[in-house]
């Protein structure tokens, strides 16, 4: 790997590590709070209002539901808040209309 691309890879993780504080106190607190976590599915806004967030981390927090933090444990939040997972997608269960762009949309 490239000096540079080295460099980079470091300036990444060192923002996923300094900003994901908030948003991992938020999620842990969805995780092992049942009541927190249905107030953050159902008023997302208020809940988020409280933390300093980016837009980009509201979106993956407004975009989780019940099933993703029940899928999510103490143990495995290290996991979630890796670099490799710092781009989240969701999981589509296949029966979701799909949009797709034709050549007059760009």
């Amino acid at each position: 790997m490239s000096d540079f691309k080295e460099r980079e890879n470091d300036k990444v993780m060192e923002t996923v590590n300094n900003s994901g504080t908030a948003i991992q106190e938020i999620i842990m607190k969805a995780v092992q709070d049942g009541e927190f976590k249905k107030r953050l599915i159902e008023e997302p806004e208020e809940i988020l209002n409280d933390y300093e967030l980016s837009e980009v981390q509201k979106i993956l927090i407004k975009s989780l539901g019940e099933d993703d933090y029940d899928k999510l444990t103490p143990e495995n939040m290290e996991e979630f808040f890796a670099a490799d997972s710092a781009v989240y997608t969701p999981d589509l269960e296949g029966n979701e209309e799909v949009e797709k762009a034709t050549e007059d949309d760009i």
